[in-house]
């Protein structure tokens, strides 16, 4: 005789060898005992959780000269045939390739003949999703009203695919995943059933890649006995599936945390060379990084959660303790987004390199919430790893400015002076450095100080604290040949509103000159100023003094201004000049 193989050896013949399917076994079970057939029924679930199977067992259930308690004989005449295929009142047809109109009209053609020697007529349409929509249409009144004699079971793994018209005339089952402690029960009895010695770790892991299909994990199995030997190991298992083994994912795992590009580059070469699948690698990245994630999450309680070997399992709880939740989630999603953009890569070993050395370098994406960046700069912080202020290229002055920006700048008198540069630091003039103030860029005034109180048109009193800073500001302006804007600034007040924002006071003759003084390039040059008399950078504000007149408070800050707060106080731990763009 021919070898069969095992997932047909073991296919189930009665519904009580059905694994995982105890609601729908229950139902049909009593709907043959008591009579009860419905004229169509719709299978729906997964690949390889037994949809087909049990169609089969029905359809011999209801045609069983000697049914027991729901069960086929298979002892019968009508048994025997349906189990050889030999039966011509049982026809299973696949619906991917017979899915034409014509197929369904032949189909209807048939079924007002009785049956020859079964009690009913049973058509198993497989995959019925592949029907064309004229043959859905040409099968709906055929059934809703078949003959009496005629049952249909279709089964599919896409039912969102199917009509409303063909669900609504159909008895709906839907089969559910295997879990993976019936696969290994299932597996060991197959295994010791053939004189073969499974172990359990080898037995988790081809129930852990069959994804909960029983067909994937027997065929597995199978192909895992071919090896020969009579014993089936963990190693067996990762050879034959060809993934790679645990050890070698710590280590590359370890790479990864310790951003080690080099140790990395050279793991994918050992993994091309082997042969293994880079989809698959990549798959295994983002599951071991879900385990990852459950070791941080629960705090080391998930040895119900993660299904791996107890060594692993130990190596990954010591790898969530070097790492916060947010790096895991985000190297979820990079190596989730890579796993899909491989489906179409032509080069697939070019897009895991620079994936893998994206997640080393800390880079954060374009579209990266406020939280998320100042998460990274806090964890390049914390490892060390960030530039301090660079000195541009060519001669710079002592604190760091380039002359040649100075120069630059003051051929035009309203270009604006000192922008921002986070890779070269702030300029200044080489030849007449200003000195920079250590002091606090404000002094509080007393509530009885004159220069503190403005008056008002409603004849009330603003107590502020005065910008003591304010004239070197002005003369520092004056001094770098910005007298359009010292112009502007003469008769403003400076008042501070809080420890990084200093308001501007302007009188309601001075309307103009505030809207002035509120352009963009205006407002950089008074916060660039600032920054370099104080020290400090400062947002600057434009208000009508006579609407001003209470005393201002440090309103609760939102979530993006303590966001904002965070990034300076990092920056000013990390020694780094922070430009912020758009607060």
């Amino acid at each position: 005789m021919s070898y069969i193989a095992l997932y047909r050896e073991w296919r189930p013949t009665l519904f009580e060898d059905v694994v995982e399917q105890e609601h729908v076994v229950k139902t049909l079970r009593y709907s043959v005992s008591t009579g009860r057939i419905a004229h169509a029924y719709l299978f729906c679930g997964t690949r390889g959780t037994g949809k087909t199977t049990m169609a089969q067992i029905l359809s011999r259930a209801i045609n069983c000269l000697n049914p027991k308690d729901g069960d086929p004989c298979n002892q019968c005449e009508v048994c025997r045939e349906i189990l050889a295929g030999s039966c011509v009142d049982v026809l299973e047809i696949d619906a991917a390739s017979n899915n034409s109109v014509d197929n369904v009209r032949s189909i209807r053609d048939e079924v007002i003949y009785s049956p020859t020697k079964a009690r009913r007529k049973v058509y198993i349409i497989d995959e019925v999703h592949m029907l064309s929509s004229g043959a859905f249409n040409a099968l709906l009144k055929t059934l809703e009203e078949p003959p009496e004699h005629v049952v249909f079971i279709l089964a599919t793994t896409e039912p969102h695919k199917l009509p409303a018209t063909i669900l609504s005339r159909c008895q709906r089952f839907d089969f559910r995943r295997i879990t993976h402690e019936s696969i290994v029960r299932h597996l060991d009895k197959i295994a010791a059933a053939g004189g073969i010695t499974l172990d359990s770790d080898a037995a988790k892991l081809i129930a852990r890649m069959s994804d909960g299909a029983m067909r994937d994990a027997i065929s597995l199995l199978d192909q895992c006995i071919s090896l020969g030997g009579g014993k089936i190991g963990y190693d067996d298992v990762l050879s034959v599936a060809g993934i790679v083994n645990d050890t070698f994912m710590t280590d590359f795992i370890n790479c990864i945390l310790n951003k080690n590009i080099i140790a990395i580059l050279g793991n994918i070469e050992r993994l091309v060379m082997d042969g293994r699948d880079i989809a698959h690698f990549v798959s295994d990245l983002v599951l071991y990084f879900r385990n990852l994630l459950l070791c941080k999450a629960t705090k080391g309680q998930c040895d119900n959660l993660v299904e791996v070997p107890a060594s692993v399992l130990e190596d990954m709880k010591q790898q969530a303790e070097s790492i916060s939740q947010d790096e895991i989630v985000y190297r979820i999603k990079e190596l989730s987004a890579l796993e899909t953009g491989l489906k179409w890569a032509s080069n697939p070993r070019v897009l895991l390199e620079v994936t893998l050395i994206k997640l080393c370098i800390d880079i954060v994406p374009e579209d990266a919430s406020m939280n998320d960046r100042v998460t990274a700069l806090e964890n390049r912080l914390d490892s060390g790893n960030f530039a301090k202020n660079l000195e541009p290229s060519g001669q710079a002055g002592q604190s760091g400015y380039s002359s040649s920006m100075y120069n630059n700048a003051a051929q035009d008198s309203d270009s604006p002076l000192f922008q921002m540069d986070t890779a070269k630091g702030t300029a200044s003039h080489s030849g007449s450095p200003v000195e920079t103030q250590a002091a606090s860029p404000f002094v509080p005034a007393s509530s009885s100080s004159p220069s503190a109180t403005l008056a008002s048109n409603s004849s009330q009193s603003l107590t502020a604290a005065e910008f003591k800073q304010w004239p070197k500001i002005m003369e520092h302006l004056k001094s770098m040949g910005k007298m359009k804007i010292h112009s502007f600034l003469l008769n403003v007040k400076a008042i501070v509103l809080d420890e990084n924002t200093i308001g501007l006071l302007f009188s309601v003759k001075e309307n103009f000159t505030k809207t002035l003084v509120s352009k963009l390039e205006h407002l950089e040059l008074i916060e660039d100023a600032i920054l370099k008399i104080t020290g400090h950078e400062m947002k600057v504000k434009c208000l009508d003094e006579e609407n001003f007149t209470q005393t201002p408070v440090k309103a609760k800050l939102t979530e993006n201004e303590e966001l904002v707060e965070k990034a300076r106080s990092l920056a000013d731990k990390a020694g780094l000049t922070l430009e912020i763009i758009d607060e």
